[in-house]
């Protein structure tokens, strides 16, 4: 299948030995009993079974399964067959498409979520595909079925992911999910781990979690972690802390227990930055603004990417340095103007500004040119790092674009303190704890991760707890793949 047409289609062909796999996992538990592969592809989970049903919406895959298989194969959209398939199946097998929600959208979304809400499994509009193709393969199976299937890390941390784990851990006597550091698929940056669950219409009281450095065929014995559902609630249905030893989670735990530690969102705002829609129309640079006579009380400072974070604070000279440098950072900002001066309208008339006019944020906003949210925050959060986060005073009293968190603290609290004890082992571990591991080694971390990063603003770590916290960081940044120095 041609790059395009795969990525567009989350089509991305699973390894044989991670095939066979799953499928011989799948098959000793049900017999002769039938097996059912949601996303079918060129049909390499059904090879050599009769018994068997592969859907795909993609024509060359789906006749590209019919050759190679003696499968039944569907060729169309999994949940429109769904809604009127009587067919039940003792397994489901199979590497849903991994598709984001920008691009899973239109009818196949709205079908796959109504689906979904029937079987009492909400999901966000947010959510990748992947997600209600294991909610819809789970609906069509028999009492006592069982499903073996891969599955996007992002089980481990997205929020989307809460309503399916809940829905597999209510629905299976066992569940185990198989995390694997190294790339299932190395051409791919998204990392990939493995799910397992049997004894449909049987609920369990744990989830088994097991931890691979590498997949190696030839070693199926597998050690895994028993964790009670109730301990799972306690973390929000996230299993990004069960890549750490229990020593590790205890101590964290116990830490957020004490008085004296706090989490970032208790003493603070945190959100994105602007957006302007348009960004190289918008920011200028010194020289051009002076050029174009566009008055300075019009102009307004930005932090505009990560790459600026690389300070402990944006200060005045920091700024000037900027200007002199000529750097684009100057963000036309024309709130709460009523009558702009000829140089400006003269901007906005300019091939560049006909341009941007018509980019998707500026053309539904009234007016088009009035970036909305501009915003002084106390300090700057990075978005991703190779590290831990960089969280920046903004003494300078600059803005930011939605590249970086703007923090704002909400009850008089010393930024000083906030960014000295921002700086030790507890927020080094609870930045990786909290956020999620990127392509590339990098760890990103959202607003609502980052309100759950934990400092110790009061209390002081032991040795001990703080060489946990260190191993902690280690092994969170081993399963990134990033220096962990």
């Amino acid at each position: 299948m041609p790059r395009r047409d795969s990525k567009q289609l989350g089509a991305y062909y699973t390894p044989p030995e991670v095939v066979r796999c799953l499928v011989s996992w799948v098959s000793a538990g049900i017999g002769d009993g039938s097996i059912l592969d949601p996303s079918c592809g060129d049909g390499r989970f059904l090879e050599g079974m009769e018994n068997a049903v592969g859907v795909d919406i993609d024509p060359a895959a789906a006749k590209a399964a019919a050759q190679g298989t003696r499968a039944t194969i569907v060729r169309e959209d999994f949940f429109s067959w769904v809604r009127r398939s009587n067919r039940r199946f003792a397994g489901a097998v199979g590497n849903p498409p991994f598709i984001r929600y920008h691009r899973f959208n239109g009818d196949r979304r709205r079908r796959a979520l109504q689906y979904c809400a029937t079987q009492g499994v909400r999901l966000s509009g947010l959510c990748s595909s992947w997600a209600p193709f294991i909610v819809g393969a789970t609906s069509l199976l028999h009492k006592g079925g069982r499903i073996a299937f891969v599955v996007p890390a992002e089980i481990g941390h997205a929020v989307y992911a809460k309503p399916v784990l809940r829905h597999l851990l209510s629905s299976f006597e066992r569940v185990e999910i198989i995390a694997v550091r190294e790339k299932l698929f190395p051409e791919l940056s998204e990392d990939c781990w493995l799910l397992r669950a049997s004894g449909f219409g049987r609920r369990g009281e744990a989830a088994y979690f097991a931890k691979l450095d590498s997949f190696d065929p030839r070693d199926d014995r597998w050690v895994f972690e028993p964790v009670p559902i109730a301990e799972i609630e306690r973390w929000h249905y996230r299993l990004r802390p069960f890549l750490v030893d229990r020593a590790v989670r205890d101590a964290y735990g116990a830490l957020a227990d004490q008085p004296g530690t706090i989490r970032l969102g208790d003493v603070g705002n945190i959100g994105i930055g602007y957006v302007t829609g348009a960004n190289d129309f918008f920011h200028l640079r010194p020289s051009t603004a002076a050029q174009l006579g566009i008055p300075d009380d019009l102009l307004r400072v930005s932090v505009r990417s990560n790459r600026d974070l690389a300070v402990d604070d944006v200060d005045e000279e920091l700024v000037a340095s900027w200007l002199r440098d000529d750097r684009p950072v100057l963000l036309l900002d024309l709130r709460d103007v009523d009558d702009l001066p000829r140089a400006v309208t003269d901007y906005l008339e300019s091939p560049g500004g006909r341009v941007a006019r018509r980019a998707y944020k500026c053309r539904t906003r009234r007016p088009w040119f009035v970036v909305p949210q501009v915003r002084v925050p106390d300090a700057f959060l990075s978005i991703m790092a190779g590290g831990t986060p960089r969280l920046v005073r903004n003494s300078a009293g600059v803005s930011c674009t939605n590249s970086v968190h703007a923090v704002s603290l909400t009850n008089g609290l010393d930024l000083g303190r906030v960014t000295t004890r921002w700086n030790g082992p507890l927020t080094a571990f609870s930045c990786e704890l909290e956020g999620h591991a990127l392509g590339g080694g990098l760890l990103k971390i959202e607003p609502a991760e980052a309100r759950r990063v934990m400092l110790a603003l009061d209390v002081d770590l032991s040795d001990e707890e703080a060489d946990l916290m260190a191993n902690g960081v280690r092994e969170l940044r081993r399963w990134r793949n990033a220096d962990a120095t």
